[in-house]
């Protein structure tokens, strides 16, 4: 019965029991009816016997002493016509003097039950005197049709009194089972949320003991759990803020500094120019290297810390990562859509969101060798709060995520979503493209 649950199988266990005892109490039964059967219309054929045999010779004495006819004893003999069980024949050497037929039976057994129980033939012959002088045949013959019935109606009674015990008792037992797997039910469902990441969940009280300390001890790993997750979101959220932070301050340092250095020397530069024919080449060489490293320092702020961010919001900044994406990448046709209020609720969330989105595209470019990309970013309540939802969706190549793959950008985004309290969903496989739903929760809970 392997891959049966254990439910199945404690039913069928319980059921083929309850089968085994209905078929043994069958069997018993049956045999207690075809004993009695024998014994009771065996009896009744002996008693016949020993009646007759003495009733003839009560009468032979009464008739040599007082002259009483031997029709009197045929006579009384005959009162046996409505004897159960049993055909009596009686004849002399010239013709038949008596034949007494077995009573009707009332109630016919099923035949089955008949076929079952029917005993061997119960014959008995004896020699009598006819009266005058002659031998008669005395034939008894055993005629269990009566007895047959009767004990069916016993047998039929106690099989049906044994069949409903039987239903009794797996009815029974089969609700003391079904009480106790709702139980386990409960707490496999609570086992595959905290599986899932479902902290929150506490399994109900139960009335065995057993079962009420398996809860108590899960309840208690629960809250552990859910007070370890928390205190690890608070780290990562302390951990993203400080690197966000310190991004921040090199941007800043990387500006008022190094940019201005720069600045600097490039203005020096185009005063030799100016002043010295001679240095041309030179100079032009310092002014040439100087406005590279403005593009590098430029790239380099971006990347640490979009300043459009600060000063516009979430919004405008996604839209200028999207510009610069559609600008680098003339084959890519990408579609990013934000709706109103969106930079209203972001809060602390706004950079997270822009590194998803900006991790999303650097994998759509590097790996994906997709055509088209949708961007959305809108508002939405669901499950008692406020979130804020991430759709990316793209028609590359996909991939197996159940491989193990060699970058940090998903754990790294699935990182961030999990700090904030989030929910993080990818659906993707070989040659399906990517889905990517991201929620994120601001505000408090509506519950």
């Amino acid at each position: 019965m392997t891959g049966f649950s254990l439910r199945f199988r404690l039913n069928v266990m319980i059921a083929t029991a309850m089968l085994l005892i209905v078929g043994l109490g069958f069997v018993f039964a049956i045999h207690s009816a075809s004993r009695s059967v024998e014994e009771e219309t065996r009896s009744t054929v002996n008693l016949a016997l020993q009646l007759i045999e003495a009733g003839q010779t009560a009468v032979a004495k009464e008739a040599s002493h007082s002259g009483t006819p031997y029709s009197v004893w045929l006579s009384q003999l005959g009162h046996l016509e409505r004897t159960r069980h049993l055909r009596i024949h009686f004849a002399g050497q010239a013709a038949t003097v008596l034949n007494l037929p077995p009573a009707a039976v009332e109630a016919e057994a099923p035949g089955w039950f008949r076929w079952a129980v029917m005993p061997e033939p119960v014959v008995e012959e004896r020699l009598l005197s006819d009266g005058a002088g002659g031998r008669a045949a005395l034939r008894i013959e055993a005629e269990s049709g009566d007895e047959i019935a009767e004990a069916w109606r016993e047998t039929e009674g106690f099989l049906y009194l044994l069949l409903a015990l039987a239903l009794a008792v797996y009815g029974l037992v089969h609700i003391t089972v079904g009480r106790a797997f709702r139980a386990v039910g409960q707490i496999m469902d609570g086992l595959e949320g905290i599986e899932k990441g479902e902290y929150g969940k506490r399994l109900p009280g139960f009335s065995l003991p057993e079962f009420q300390r398996i809860s108590g001890a899960f309840n208690h790993m629960a809250t552990a759990l859910e007070k370890s997750r928390d205190e690890n979101r608070a780290l990562i959220r302390q951990s993203m803020s400080i690197q966000e932070e310190e991004r921040r301050h090199l941007a800043r340092e990387l500006h008022d500094e190094f940019g201005q250095s720069v600045t600097a020397i490039k203005a020096m530069a185009a005063a030799l120019r100016n002043h010295a024919e001679a240095n041309r080449e030179a100079t032009d060489h310092i002014m040439a290297t100087c406005d590279r490293l403005f593009g590098v320092v430029r790239a380099m702020m971006r990347r640490l810390r979009p300043s459009i961010l600060d000063e516009l919001g979430l919004t405008a900044s996604l839209e200028d990562l999207v510009e610069n994406w559609r600008v680098a990448q003339p084959g890519l046709a990408i579609d990013c859509v934000c709706e109103d209020g969106l930079d209203e609720h972001a809060g602390e969330a706004s950079i997270h969101l822009y590194r998803i989105v900006q991790e999303c595209l650097t994998n759509v470019a590097r790996h994906a060798e997709a055509r088209q990309v949708s961007i959305r970013l809108g508002l939405a309540e669901a499950e008692g709060r406020d979130w804020i939802e991430l759709a990316f969706r793209d028609d590359g190549r996909g991939f197996d995520p159940g491989q193990p793959r060699r970058g940090f950008g998903l754990a790294g985004m699935k990182e961030r979503v999990a700090g904030l309290g989030g929910q993080f969903q990818l659906d993707t496989g070989p040659g399906r493209g990517a889905i990517l739903d991201i929620r994120i929760p601001y505000g408090e809970t509506n519950r």
